[in-house]
C-alpha cells in the first residue's frame, strides 16, 4: 500500500539560490507600481515549485517606500558610487573613534567632508528617479533619500547590506549616536599607583659611615630610585589626559559652532517657507474673491469664473505645500538643536571622565 505521507521538499541547491537571487534582483528593479504584483507572482511560482517556506518569505516582503525604492535604484544604477559612499561611511566611523587622538579632529573633518561630497553626488541623481516613479522630485521623498544617505555611517549592518544589494523596503534610520566621537575608545585604563618597596632589614644607627651602614643606605635608596620612573609615567599620563581634555573642549566648541550655523540656516529656510506660504495664501484669497465676483456676473462670464477657481485651487495646493516645507524645516531645526545639545552633554560627560 502506498504511503500517504507527503514527501519533504528537496533542499535548495546553490543554483536554486542563485536563481532566487536573480528573481529578487529583478523584483526590486521593477517600477514601484509593479512591485506588489511581481512579488505575488514570484511567491506563487515558489509555492508551486514546492518551496513554501521561501514563498512565504517573499510574500511577506513589504512594498518599498518611495525613498527606499529610489535608494535601491541608486545602488543598482550607480554601484561604484554607492560602494564609495559605504566605504566613506566606514572611514567616518573610524575617524569618530579616533577623534581625540593626535590629528584626529582633522581626520574627522576630512572624513565628514568626503562622505558629504558622495551624498551630494548621489542626491543629484535622485530627482530623476523619483520623477520616473511618478513622485515629485522635491519635498518629503527627496528629504528622506537625503536623510537615509546621511544616516548610513551609523545605520544597522543589515540595512547597509540591503542598501548595497538594492533591496531596501524602508528608509534607513540612524543608529545609536552615544559614541559619536568614539571618546577614549580602545584606550587602556590608567595603571594603578604602586607603592615603593619598604626595606625589610632594620639598620642600626652607626656613629660613622661604616661599610655596613653604606650597604643599608643603599637598600633604602634603591626603591626610591625605582619609584622615579613610575612618578614620571604618572606625570606623563596626567599631561596626556589634560591634552585629551583640551582636544575634547575644542571639538565641543567646533560642534557647537556647526550646530549654531545649521540652526541659523534652518531658521532662515523656515522664514522663507513661511513667507512663501503667506504670499500663496494671499494669492489664494485674492483669487477666491475674484472668482466669487465673477460668479455673480452674467452667464457669459461663467467660463472665466471657472478658470479663476482653478487658479485658486492651485494656489491653495501651493500654500499647503509651502506649509509642509515650513514644518519640515522647523522640525529639522529642532532636530539639529537636539543633536547639538546631546553631543554637548556627552562631551561634558567625557570631560568629567577624563578629569577623574
Amino acid at each position: 500500500m502506498a504511503s500517504s505521507k507527503k514527501r519533504a521538499p528537496a533542499p535548495r541547491t546553490a543554483r536554486d539560490e542563485a536563481e532566487l537571487g536573480d528573481d529578487l534582483d529583478a523584483l526590486f528593479t521593477k517600477p514601484l507600481s509593479e512591485f506588489t504584483k511581481a512579488r505575488d507572482d514570484l511567491a506563487k511560482s515558489l509555492r508551486e515549485a514546492g518551496d513554501r517556506e521561501e514563498s512565504a518569505r517573499v510574500k511577506a516582503m513589504q512594498k518599498p517606500s518611495a525613498a527606499a525604492w529610489a535608494l535601491n535604484q541608486l545602488a543598482r544604477r550607480y554601484p561604484q558610487r554607492m560602494d564609495a559612499l559605504l566605504v566613506a561611511g566606514e572611514n567616518l566611523r573610524e575617524a569618530q573613534r579616533g577623534a581625540l587622538e593626535a590629528g584626529g579632529a582633522k581626520a574627522l573633518r576630512e572624513a565628514g567632508e568626503a562622505h558629504r561630497a558622495l551624498v551630494n553626488e548621489l542626491l543629484r541623481a535622485a530627482p530623476s528617479l523619483l520623477s520616473e516613479a511618478g513622485f515629485r522630485a522635491a519635498g518629503g521623498n527627496m528629504d528622506r533619500v537625503r536623510d537615509s544617505l546621511l544616516a548610513a555611517p551609523t545605520a544597522k549592518r543589515e540595512d547597509l547590506e540591503r542598501l548595497e544589494r538594492g533591496r531596501l523596503t524602508r528608509d534607513i534610520e540612524p543608529g545609536n549616536l552615544s559614541d559619536v566621537l568614539g571618546l577614549m575608545r580602545g584606550r587602556p585604563a590608567p595603571p594603578p599607583e604602586e607603592k615603593a618597596i619598604e626595606p625589610q632589614a632594620k639598620a642600626e644607627k652607626p656613629k660613622a659611615e661604616t661599610p655596613k651602614a653604606k650597604r643599608l643606605k643603599s637598600k633604602v635608596e634603591k626603591p626610591k630610585a625605582a619609584e622615579q620612573p613610575k612618578k614620571k609615567a604618572r606625570t606623563t599620563e596626567r599631561e596626556e589626559k589634560k591634552r585629551l581634555a583640551e582636544q575634547a573642549r575644542e571639538e565641543k566648541k567646533r560642534l557647537a559652532k556647526e550646530a549654531r550655523e545649521e540652526k541659523k540656516k534652518r531658521a532662515e529656510q523656515a522664514r522663507e517657507e513661511k513667507k512663501r506660504f503667506a504670499e500663496a495664501r494671499k494669492e489664494r484669497a485674492e483669487a477666491s474673491r475674484d472668482a466669487a465676483k465673477a460668479a455673480k456676473e452674467a452667464e457669459w462670464k461663467t467660463a472665466e469664473a471657472e478658470r479663476l477657481m482653478r487658479v485658486a485651487e492651485e494656489a491653495e495646493a501651493a500654500a499647503k505645500t509651502a506649509m509642509e516645507r515650513a514644518q519640515t524645516a522647523e522640525r529639522e531645526a529642532r532636530q539639529a538643536q537636539k543633536f547639538a545639545e546631546e553631543t554637548a552633554r556627552r562631551l561634558e560627560a567625557a570631560e568629567q571622565k577624563l578629569a577623574m
